[in-house]
């Protein structure tokens, strides 16, 4: 039985894209969910399958039954492909730009494993299609009005300048919200708003990535 997973690196490769990133700009789908739902088997919501159905130019049933069939238990799971194309086949709203929330952000220590629940999305007016949001979580930015639960929408496609605030990446699953600053000699300091914590210092020859902070949104 193929994976949801399967099929949709199947259709990547059909439509010619070695590269699941490239996929993702060129076809406006969000690259770290893509990234999950592909590399880390992620199940996600009906409401992304069907996202995914129009983008990716597929049957959103195959997409439907691929999931539900891997959600259910072994020895349920034929079950599950006929009720799955009578759930949610509505339409994707047209023209609503939308980003996913990805999960929890540390503003504090490096947080690992940020994604916990990817699969809520908020309406925004930015225009680049990687954008996605994650939740604060802790107390080290709450001078930059960054306050625990604050919705901070992230665009890896926006110039990072000293000052800024940003969502910082080490390897693949560990996350920190600071403030930027690199020095001439290629060293990063990932500064608090908070005088309780300490800033983070990043070497010229440590992997690390940046990507800017365009929004703060506090959930009422």
């Amino acid at each position: 039985m193929k994976t949801l997973a399967d099929l949709l690196k199947a259709r990547i490769d059909e439509l010619g894209f070695e590269d699941i990133k490239d996929f993702a700009r060129a076809y406006q789908v969000p690259y770290e969910l893509l990234r999950k739902v592909i590399s880390n088997g992620h199940l996600p919501k009906d409401s992304t399958l069907l996202f995914y159905a129009k983008q990716f130019d597929m049957d959103p049933s195959d997409l439907l039954q691929a999931a539900y069939r891997q959600k259910a238990p072994e020895p349920v799971a034929h079950l599950f492909g006929v009720r799955a194309l009578k759930r949610g086949l509505q339409a994707v709203t047209e023209g609503l730009r939308t980003a996913p929330v990805l999960g929890k952000a540390a503003c504090g220590p490096w947080l690992e494993s940020y994604s916990v629940e990817p699969d809520q999305f908020e309406p925004v007016e930015l225009a680049d299609p990687d954008a996605f949001f994650v939740v604060a979580e802790g107390e080290s930015m709450i001078g930059g009005n960054i306050l625990p639960g604050a919705l901070l929408l992230v665009s890896p496609k926006a110039p990072v300048s000293n000052g800024q605030i940003v969502l910082a990446r080490r390897g693949e699953e560990e996350f920190t919200v600071k403030k930027y600053f690199r020095k001439a000699d290629g060293t990063v300091i990932l500064q608090p708003m908070n005088p309780e914590f300490e800033p983070i210092i990043v070497t010229k020859d440590s992997p690390s990535t940046v990507m800017r902070i365009t929004e703060v949104r506090m959930k009422v």
